[in-house]
């Protein structure tokens, strides 16, 4: 019994110490976590081997419809309907069958711009429609034709006809065509440098009154559009 009685003493003390052992351990890990230390950071930054951030390049083009003080150019940016007025020649309000007028205008890539390759994407009737001065029969009647290389000054019944092989848009084509993609359609823009834009590209319309117009149209008016796209970039 003596013997007993003086063991349970020394269980008790063991456990206190196992205790406090255990106790010391978790402190220690606690400590651990609130040790000072040492930091040193690199960074790095993206840059192009000519220098400065990683960059895009440029693809614009801009039009000229001639419609500049004397016929000087008149270079600008119309993104959006209607555009700039692509005007023929005297007399297209007063057409009769068989009769043809002509618009000369240019296309060509920006300063700092990338050669462009640009096509007639979109061919419509201007909104709104009316039965005067915006017929849909008159946009249905009429044909046009379209070619690139004919400057201004032979944008005309004399100097339309010889330029050969450069249509955009064939012969007696219906005023809703656009150009069948491909390199005969193809209008090619050469670039130029950071300060001068890329040399112009003629192009001419010819606007014709079959001659099978049913009398019907005497009176008549109509707003067609045509949209020149350059693209670039993955689809």
């Amino acid at each position: 019994m003596v013997g007993s009685a003086s063991a349970k003493p020394r269980s008790q003390k063991a456990n206190k110490v196992r205790a406090i052992l255990a106790g010391g351990l978790v402190l220690g890990i606690g400590a651990a976590f609130t040790l000072a230390a040492w930091t040193d950071n690199e960074w790095v930054f993206g840059q192009s081997d000519n220098g400065g951030g990683p960059g895009t390049k440029v693809y614009q083009m801009q039009q000229n419809t001639w419609t500049g003080t004397g016929g000087t150019a008149a270079w600008s940016d119309q993104p959006d309907r209607n555009g700039g007025a692509l005007t023929f020649s005297v007399n297209a309000d007063n057409l009769v069958p068989g009769s043809t007028v002509y618009a000369p205008m240019q296309l060509r890539a920006v300063a700092g711009s990338e050669a462009l390759v640009a096509s007639l994407t979109e061919a419509e009737q201007s909104l709104p429609i009316d039965g005067v001065t915006n017929t849909s029969q008159l946009y249905s009647a009429l044909r046009y034709e379209a070619k690139q290389g004919v400057p201004s000054s032979s944008c005309n019944a004399a100097g339309f006809g010889p330029v050969q092989n450069a249509n955009i848009i064939p012969a007696g084509s219906t005023l809703n065509t656009i150009s069948v993609p491909g390199a005969a359609t193809n209008i090619s823009l050469p670039r130029g440098d950071n300060a001068t834009p890329g040399t112009a590209v003629d192009i001419c319309f010819a606007l014709t009154l079959p001659t099978d117009a049913p009398s019907s149209l005497q009176g008549q008016k109509t707003v067609p559009l045509w949209k020149f796209s350059s693209t670039v970039g993955l689809p």
